[in-house]
């Protein structure tokens, strides 16, 4: 019997983990916007400055996830594939986004803004 109920909570403890359930409400937490604001039910940016496809809706890049980094006011977003330079303070020593950015699908010819996620990582640099 012990083992059966250690196996059921740690079955739903993973269950959880996985989904990451914190008790909400069970509707969306997200909103689309068109300047690529925090994701709602978003707090404060970790100290890791992790950020990934579900934190910010529309997502400006064409990777999944990355590390957002701020010093002396520049902001560089960290992947696999490289640092890209977000403001123009990270673009005198980074390349910029170009080759990540995803191109907004509601005004052709044009990119997903990035001020909210360079507002983002500018809260690392406080």
């Amino acid at each position: 019997m012990r083992i059966r109920v250690t196996a059921v909570a740690a079955a739903v403890f993973g269950c959880l983990a996985l989904t990451g359930c914190t008790g909400g409400s069970g509707t969306a937490d997200r909103e689309t916007t068109d300047n690529a604001e925090p994701a709602a039910g978003q707090g404060e940016p970790d100290s890791t400055g992790y950020i990934s496809e579900r934190t910010f809706i529309p997502w400006p890049f064409t990777v999944a996830s990355g590390n957002l980094a701020c010093a002396d006011q520049a902001v560089t977003f960290i992947t696999a594939e490289g640092t890209y330079g977000l403001n123009s303070r990270a673009r005198q020593k980074h390349p910029g986004p170009d080759p990540i950015w995803a191109g907004d699908p509601n005004n052709p010819g044009k990119n997903i803004p990035l001020d909210g996620v360079i507002d983002r990582g500018l809260e690392l640099c406080k």
